[in-house]
């Protein structure tokens, strides 16, 4: 067992034999597509990680950088789509969302499409190679949402000139929308921009039934956040960090001290909202 849990819950194994998994989807039929830092898409189904890989993108394994993010069409019962965000191997590196189409428990053959590039990072070496964000989610607008970290370069999150530090939101087949709040005023993919001001949002999640989005931006000296997604906001980093009242930026809903907890420093890792039709968790 991995937790101490509160009485009435439990934690059950649903499968093993995965190699540094960053990021899940579960199917509409109960199929869990799950990806992998080295590049790898793995398939759990029945409780089993099938022997057949799904796909393999060709991820920079090394630093923070792999394949980072994965997410179902919400119509993925009828076209199979499946997207991944990872970091590309070669020169220049950069972050590459990719969609495949499913084929049953595998990947169509020559079906592995790049729909979207986020600019080149920052060089290797002393800043770069870490904040690279990754997670990605479809709104109920249809649009996919996908989070990018400040690559270790803090002003490129208050600089409408790349998409480093930002929530990004793209359509289904890779164009940009019309009506993303800083598409008149950016040029090229920044125009992909949605919300910006963050550090290193590597989750988020989505409320199925009302579309509210909970960012959750890993801190660095003081506070981690939990913040309200607005089209056009600006959470602030680097010019603050945690709570605030500067009327220049949308403060957290919640944030917490790194110290605040019994064994010290404690990054937010991630968050789901939960709100089924029938509450199952004990009270």
């Amino acid at each position: 067992m991995l937790a101490v849990l509160p009485a009435g819950f439990r934690e059950d194994l649903v499968a093993t034999g995965l190699r540094s998994p960053t990021a899940m989807a579960i199917a509409p039929d109960g199929r869990i597509f799950v990806a992998q830092k080295n590049g790898v898409i793995r398939v759990i189904k029945d409780g089993t990680v099938l022997p057949d890989r799904f796909a393999t993108v060709p991820a920079e394994r090394s630093y923070e950088y792999g394949l980072c993010g994965i997410v179902l069409d919400p119509n993925f019962s009828t076209n199979g789509h499946v997207y991944v965000n990872y970091i590309a191997q070669g020169t220049p590196t950069r972050n590459v969302i990719e969609r495949f189409t499913a084929d049953g428990d595998v990947a169509a053959a020559g079906s592995g499409t790049t729909i979207f590039e986020v600019a080149e990072v920052n060089p290797p070496g002393p800043t770069g190679n870490y904040h690279v964000g990754g997670a990605m989610h479809f709104g109920i607008d249809g649009k996919l949402y996908i989070a990018t970290g400040d690559n270790t370069n803090p002003a490129d999150a208050q600089s409408l000139t790349n998409q480093h530090g930002k929530i990004l939101r793209i359509n289904p087949d890779g164009s940009i929308p019309a009506d993303n709040p800083f598409f008149m005023t950016t040029q090229g993919n920044a125009r992909a921009i949605w919300a910006y001001g963050l550090r290193n949002a590597f989750t988020f999640a989505i409320h199925p039934g009302s579309g509210a989005m909970l960012i959750n931006d890993v801190g660095q000296n003081s506070y981690e956040e939990i913040n309200r997604g607005r089209a056009g906001a600006n959470y602030g980093w680097p010019l603050t960090e945690g709570p605030t009242n500067d009327a220049r930026f949308d403060g957290p809903l919640h944030a917490y001290a790194h110290l605040s907890t019994a064994k010290g420093a404690a990054c937010i890792a991630g968050g789901v909202f939960y709100d089924p039709a029938v509450v199952a968790l004990p009270a």
